[in-house]
């Protein structure tokens, strides 16, 4: 079947499922609406659960059409063909008829302005928004949860979402916001990370689970609590040993908790869905091949470049938001990264991803935005090969020139293939390149991917040039040549491990 055939059988599919206008529904309905539609009414997600759905759905189309299926209310998939299509339901079939089971729908409330606003389902929506096949026009069955549309205006109506406890109004860190600041649309670049939103989601039947009735946002008042007793900067979130860690750490926290008033819910820790005793076998399961952590973790490596099916990077880092053609913004400031992490790798923010050419960089002005450089007033582009290696830089770094830098945050060339832009990465510093340009000293350090990354297993110089013959003969000659014949670049030498770390130490100390 041609995509154009599963377009024309979606055509006649709309017309029996058409959206109702706000104004027709009423409480408990089922309305057809497109992701586009919907508004947020949390400001953060954890991206971890999205990225488990995405993996999950690449390898196994039949969960991803069961899941489609559950959400609007059918069950589970019965049956879908080779070409079947999530956004044309006439290539799959579920259990039941739409609205079937309620129950297991996402649900919205009505606004005095006639919109629609998300309740429940901002993660699996949200996968449906990313999935290649989804998008804003991805189309569900939702159920209306509440109608407020007879109130005055939008002030009375968040007043009673407020009392009602149908909006969360924390940020990714606990701190509190205002309905402002709410993203505006789905899609996962919208939201911020909230790192401990998406432990609890893996540590379920592991330390706890949702009770029968389970309060609204019940896992953000859970990480109310988790903030003071887990700190999840120490444990590595990119590897399974990591991962494992962390989960173990979060249900043993959620374990130890004693209170009637889980993160100001008003309800204990039972009523909240605390086991009674830690759930081996349900971490077990979590953990295996082919588990949901797998899932999350190969998906994760791919999208962010980290891994070797590097075929599948993007462009640039998927929770990115684009505002315009030269202009990457993220929900967070690159500041909030540690130039060094627990484990003593670096954080490194990719600017220009290997094999590009367009000259991109962190902006001076918004430590949260990656932009492209302008020179002679259009963007750069550099007239040459492609960079050899993924460029960016360390941050919470500065160096002053009097120490070999020029300021600006510590410039970094990242071995391994090609990451997207934006990403910050786990890097091993190995060594530094000593560059002169126009003839000032602007050092560039050398590290090297530390998550399946050919070069994961480099701890030095001398190792790269024994293991990796001429790799910094081909660094030396395109740096030393990207410019021109005349470009004013030399290379003056090279520096051990160890002074790209008290390079790095120095840095730290002037940021």
């Amino acid at each position: 079947m041609s995509f154009k055939t599963l377009l024309a059988s979606a055509c006649v599919v709309s017309t029996v499922a058409l959206p109702v206008y706000a104004n027709d529904v009423h409480q408990g309905d089922v309305v057809a609406v497109t992701l586009s539609e919907l508004h947020p009414t949390q400001p953060a997600v954890g991206y971890d659960q999205i990225m488990y759905k995405l993996g999950r759905f690449q390898f196994d189309r039949e969960k991803l059409f069961d899941e489609i299926c559950e959400a609007n209310g059918q069950k589970g998939v019965t049956s879908f063909s080779e070409n079947a299509h999530p956004n044309v339901p006439s290539t799959f079939q579920c259990d039941e008829k739409i609205g079937a089971n309620k129950k297991d729908m996402k649900t919205i409330v009505v606004a005095p302005n006639g919109e629609y606003y998300l309740t429940d389902g901002h993660h699996t929506f949200n996968a449906f928004y990313q999935m290649a096949e989804g998008g804003a026009d991805f189309r569900v069955n939702v159920v209306v949860d509440k109608d407020y549309s007879d109130l005055k205006d939008m002030s009375q109506f968040w007043q009673a979402m407020e009392k009602d406890g149908n909006v969360w109004l924390y940020g990714a860190k606990g701190e509190a916001i205002v309905t402002d600041q709410l993203p505006k649309q789905l899609g996962i670049h919208n939201f911020a990370n909230d790192r401990y939103r998406g432990l609890m989601y893996f540590s379920r039947d592991v330390g706890w689970n949702k009770p029968k009735q389970p309060v609204p946002f019940l896992e953000f008042y859970w990480t109310r609590e988790l903030r003071k007793k887990v700190d999840l900067d120490d444990f590595d979130l990119n590897s399974m040993d990591g991962y494992a860690e962390a989960i173990k750490a979060t249900s043993k926290a959620i374990l130890s908790m004693n209170t009637s008033n889980v993160g100001e819910s008003n309800l204990s820790v039972k009523e909240m869905g605390q086991f009674s005793e830690f759930k081996q076998k349900g971490l077990d399961k979590l953990l295996k091949k082919g588990g949901k952590v797998d899932y999350m973790l190969r998906y994760k490596t791919s999208a962010s470049g980290n891994g070797l099916s590097y075929d599948l990077s993007v462009k640039h880092a998927p929770t990115l938001k684009m505002l315009d053609t030269t202009t990457l913004a993220a929900n967070m400031s690159y500041n909030d990264y540690p130039a060094v992490s627990q484990d003593g790798d670096i954080n490194a923010i990719v600017e220009i991803p290997a094999g590009t050419s367009a000259k991109w960089e962190l902006s001076k002005e918004h430590d949260n935005q990656i932009i492209w450089e302008y020179k002679k007033n259009k963007p750069r582009i550099v007239n040459y090969l492609g960079y050899p290696a993924n460029y960016g830089s360390i941050p919470r770094t500065a160096l002053p020139k009097e120490f070999g830098g020029d300021g600006d945050p510590l410039d970094v060339i990242i071995l391994g293939q090609s990451v997207p832009r934006g990403e910050v990465v786990p890097v091993r510093l190995i060594a530094v390149m000593k560059m002169i340009d126009d003839g000032e000293q602007d050092d560039k350090l050398i590290g090297v991917l530390t998550n399946e990354s050919p070069f994961s297993g480099v701890t030095s110089l001398q190792q790269l040039n024994a293991d990796y013959p001429n790799v910094t003969d081909l660094l030396a000659t395109w740096f030393s040549s990207y410019k021109g014949a005349d470009g004013g670049i030399e290379i003056s030498g090279w520096g051990d491990e160890k002074a790209a770390q008290a390079i790095l130490k120095a840095a730290q100390e002037h940021f």
